[in-house]
């Protein structure tokens, strides 16, 4: 006769979904019922912690997870409090997009940049030049092969390595153009004075068409007394583009477009010397050098 506790155990092995990572705890969901769901939460906190006060570190622990059909890799970093790359470099996934295909995810207990020791992808190769530190490694198992990383706590991407994940590459905002100032510090044309200036500046004729330089949403198009005419767009990701001294607008808040479309004409409205586009790009809301991610051959 089997005891009650054999067949406990074979009912359990049953209601426990089969996982491709089978040496790592699971996280059944993301809730406070789920007692590995506190474990990991428990050391996340507790390694934001240590991490800031110098004063030690949460031994380094991985646990696998099924994201559900209606969750998505920041749904998940942000019920995690764990920022997204820690989430996509352990897992080797290139780019935002790729996200979807995974059916199963490896999750750390912390916040760390994981940089493979083969790396393979744009991401993977600006980070290795980046960081060439061995000093913490980690033997990752994805299924039937092992992988060697190396770890930085409290890692996160740079400009250039984000704008590869999450294919922010832009399109130049107008077919010919010639810029005329930089991203950067300048003598202002306005007032003559240093100033930084947060994007470039395209000479073209009065007219000429403007084109969105990605796919979005146009979150604001209006005036302002330095913009002039203006339009700004939410792109997919963190990042909005602006396009300031319109001589018009064909486009209207809330109205999504692709990369290419026209969306207004160059003109010379608000604080300009003569027909140009200011064009911007925004990430988390900070200015960023709109050369370093503009996609030439777009």
């Amino acid at each position: 006769m089997f005891s009650s506790r054999f067949y406990l155990i074979i009912l359990l092995l049953f209601l426990t979904p089969f996982s491709a990572y089978s040496e790592y705890p699971v996280i059944m969901n993301l809730g406070s019922d789920d007692y590995i769901f506190r474990q990991i939460t428990s050391d996340i906190t507790t390694s934001y912690v240590l991490n800031s006060s110098g004063t030690g570190e949460v031994p380094l622990a991985l646990y696998s997870y099924k994201p559900g059909s209606k969750e998505n890799l920041f749904m998940i970093a942000s019920r995690l409090n764990l920022p997204y790359e820690a989430i996509t470099t352990l897992n080797r996934i290139s780019s935002v997009s790729e996200f979807a295909s995974k059916k199963e995810i490896l999750i750390p207990n912390q916040p760390v940049l994981f940089v493979p020791e083969k790396p393979s992808g744009d991401v993977e190769y600006l980070l290795s030049a980046r960081f060439y530190d061995r000093s913490n490694e980690i033997l990752v198992n994805y299924r039937e092969r092992k992988e060697k990383f190396t770890y930085i706590i409290d890692g996160r991407f740079n400009n250039t390595e984000r704008a590869f994940f999450l294919d922010a590459f832009f399109r130049f905002p107008l077919d010919k153009g010639r810029i005329t100032s930089y991203y950067g510090m300048r003598l202002s044309p306005i007032t003559g004075e240093p100033s930084f200036h947060p994007g470039i500046d395209i000479a073209a004729p009065g007219g000429t068409p403007v084109i969105a330089a990605g796919k979005g949403i146009v979150t604001v198009s209006g005036y302002d007394k330095v913009l002039g005419n203006y339009i700004i767009i939410k792109h997919p990701g963190t990042y909005q583009s602006v396009y300031g001294h319109l001589k018009k607008s064909f486009v209207k808040s809330g109205s999504p477009v692709n990369a290419g479309t026209i969306i207004g004409e160059v003109g010379n409205t608000g604080y300009s010397t003569g027909p140009h586009l200011h064009f911007e790009v925004r990430g988390r809301d900070k200015a960023e050098d709109p050369l370093i991610l503009i996609n030439r051959k777009k």
